[in-house]
């Protein structure tokens, strides 16, 4: 998702060549949660963080709140300005983020390591590290705090300190 004919291009660049899944392509981030919910999970959402009106952090927190409710939701790449930005992609609960203008062969690999279920590629410029929601019903197992108060034993083993 972009509005920008550049992004759209670097992602098509990336994409050039894959024949097993469809592209398809909307201007905003309400178009891409409207195909969601119409048409059912895609493998993968790339989107562009600086999208009008609302933007990529919008679109990655309303998939991430649709798997909270239970619904089959694909990974979420955002696209970034700046590397300054990260934080917002982990906060906003993207997979995986690419800083622009993104180099086609780098967000293929990013794509097709989230598509397969592989952690994200230790690359220059790319990154992902998503904070769990507290509504997330795995978020014990990422060291938050528990009900209890504590917090998620497995998650501290080797944490060093």
């Amino acid at each position: 998702m972009s509005g920008d004919p550049r992004v759209t291009a670097q992602v098509t660049t990336a994409l050039a060549g894959r024949t097993d899944f469809d592209v398809t392509e909307v201007a905003t981030p309400q178009r891409a949660l409207q195909q969601l919910d119409d048409e059912g999970p895609f493998d993968i959402v790339v989107a562009d963080n600086d999208t009008h009106p609302t933007g990529g952090f919008y679109l990655a927190r309303e998939v991430r709140a649709r798997g909270q409710m239970g619904r089959a939701v694909p990974p979420v790449v955002l696209l970034i300005a700046r590397k300054q930005d990260a934080w917002l992609s982990d906060w906003a609960q993207a997979d995986a983020w690419v800083c622009k203008p993104a180099d086609p062969f780098d967000l293929a690999e990013v794509i097709a390591a989230l598509v397969d279920g592989r952690p994200v590629p230790a690359l220059p410029g790319i990154g992902g590290d998503p904070k769990p929601s507290l509504l997330d019903p795995d978020r014990d197992k990422a060291g938050l705090p528990t009900a209890e108060g504590g917090t998620d034993a497995a998650a501290l083993e080797g944490g060093g300190g």
